[in-house]
């Protein structure tokens, strides 16, 4: 039960994010810097909202096999993520070959921007389950004291 919250607020979040994220950066270029707007920025707040899905499809399932697998889950999809964005960085360099540099600071952009939030979200994640963990290892101290008591 706790896990399909936090994957609704971690949508919703990711979601709230990446809209506002896409129009300050739209804004940007069409109020200051007109003449750098390339025709696939949209593409790339699409692919990380989408890793972003994929992310925390990878936490829910590795949270059904364990608490303590979760933060290897978290590296494993960092790597991911960072060698598709090299993928994709260099894919745009050589096929697309438009506005190469306005691309790839973009795209470094939405990639700290969201590797920010992700961090945010699973240390706080992790603090949470921490803290739950600490109550239930006070209420069963308690409730094994006092059922040999009585």
């Amino acid at each position: 039960m706790l896990m399909l919250a936090v994957k609704k607020k971690f949508v919703v979040e990711h979601t709230l994010a990446g809209i506002v994220l896409t129009g300050i950066v739209a804004l940007v270029y069409h109020l200051f810097i007109p003449e750098r707007y390339f025709l696939w920025f949209p593409a790339i707040p699409i692919f990380f909202y989408l890793f972003g899905l994929f992310y925390i499809g990878m936490f829910t399932f590795s949270i059904r096999l364990g608490q303590d697998k979760i933060a290897m889950t978290y590296m494993v999809c960092k790597a991911i993520k960072f060698i598709l964005s090299a993928f994709v960085m260099i894919a745009y360099g050589f096929f697309v070959r438009h506005e190469i540099v306005a691309f790839i600071g973009t795209f470094i952009f939405f990639y700290f921007a969201f590797l920010i939030f992700e961090t945010r979200f699973f240390l706080l994640f992790e603090e949470k389950l921490k803290q739950e963990k600490k109550n239930n290892e006070k209420t069963s101290v308690h409730s094994n004291n006092s059922a040999s008591a009585g």
